[in-house]
């Protein structure tokens, strides 16, 4: 174990491909662990004959890889496949369902219920138990199905492009946050009747990701936003100069808080969406690097 900007080292050796997979986790992500004493992480590289393989990972609090189960294309993960790995090996439960909370304000103008089938977490992810569907997707891998309930109106083509961006985003997650659900939710309900643009992608994956990546900024790029901020402004329809300072000054220097964190020092000013939205205004200005928990192959 080993430390790299202020963060811990996992690493593991693929049983099918012998490649050492690394990835770097912040201090607190590494906060939880099941009754068994275990994190979840999920790791999807090119593996034998660069086919695209996933590896859930059981991780102890001493950030050891105790197992690893592979979870083939479009399978869920078999018991009998579980119990032939090494030992210690947690015991695999039956697919489980989870309720998604959504924001007390949620206004549901255009989504009315959202079920997701996520084989590599082996849960149900729901709004509700209704079982009434507008559009079903897959992602490409097979890994992730969701299933949605549209107002009458909304362009079905339309929101199956949202869709497989969002289902593309969650099969690379290494790890979920289930929180992060409900204001994803938020977020797509005002925009899913009008395509989405590189810029709502990008919003779309730091939502997914607040908990598991950080915002790093430098003296440098804040000198720079302050020399700069009279033509910035113009691009960015008279938001305020305070409210990117104060973000920016949060990041200078980050390695410890995600964005998450980052949010709750400045949710008394803006609310999560428009704290997305100025954080993604930063980056897409190169003012701020948006680094996310991401494996790798030790080669790289």
């Amino acid at each position: 174990m080993s430390n790299k900007s202020g963060r811990r080292k996992i690493d593991y050796e693929c049983n099918l491909c012998q490649k050492t997979r690394i990835l770097f986790v912040l201090p607190d992500l590494h906060y939880s662990v099941d009754e068994k004493g275990y994190v979840e992480y999920v790791d999807i590289h090119p593996c034998i004959e660069d086919r695209l393989n996933a590896n859930i990972l059981y991780v102890d609090k001493n950030m050891v890889v105790r197992s690893q189960v592979p979870v083939r294309v479009g399978d869920d993960v078999p018991t009998k496949d579980i119990t032939a790995m090494q030992i210690p090996v947690p015991k695999k439960v039956d697919f489980k369902t989870a309720k998604i909370s959504l924001e007390k304000n949620y206004k549901g103008k255009n989504i009315k219920d959202v079920l997701i089938v996520d084989r590599l977490r082996q849960t149900q992810f729901q709004t509700s138990n209704k079982k009434d569907f507008s559009l079903e997707i897959s992602s490409e891998l097979q890994f992730i199905d969701i299933k949605i309930k549209l107002s009458r109106g909304v362009n079905l083509e339309i929101a199956e492009d949202w869709l497989k961006q969002v289902a593309s985003i969650l099969e690379a997650l290494v790890l979920l946050d289930e929180e992060m659900l409900s204001y994803m939710i938020s977020y797509l309900d005002p925009k899913i009747s009008t395509p989405p643009s590189g810029e709502t992608i990008i919003e779309l994956d730091m939502i997914l990701h607040a908990k598991s990546s950080f915002p790093l900024a430098s003296l440098k790029s804040y000198a720079t936003f302050r020399r700069q901020w009279p033509s910035i402004k113009e691009d960015l329809s008279g938001k305020d100069f305070f409210t990117y300072e104060k973000l920016l000054t949060y990041c200078i220097g980050n390695q410890y808080k995600t964005l998450l964190d980052v949010y709750f020092k400045a949710e008394k000013s803006m609310n999560f969406l428009t704290f997305i939205d100025r954080i993604e205004d930063l980056s897409m200005l190169g003012l701020v690097n948006i680094k996310k928990t991401e494996f790798y192959t030790a080669d790289d």
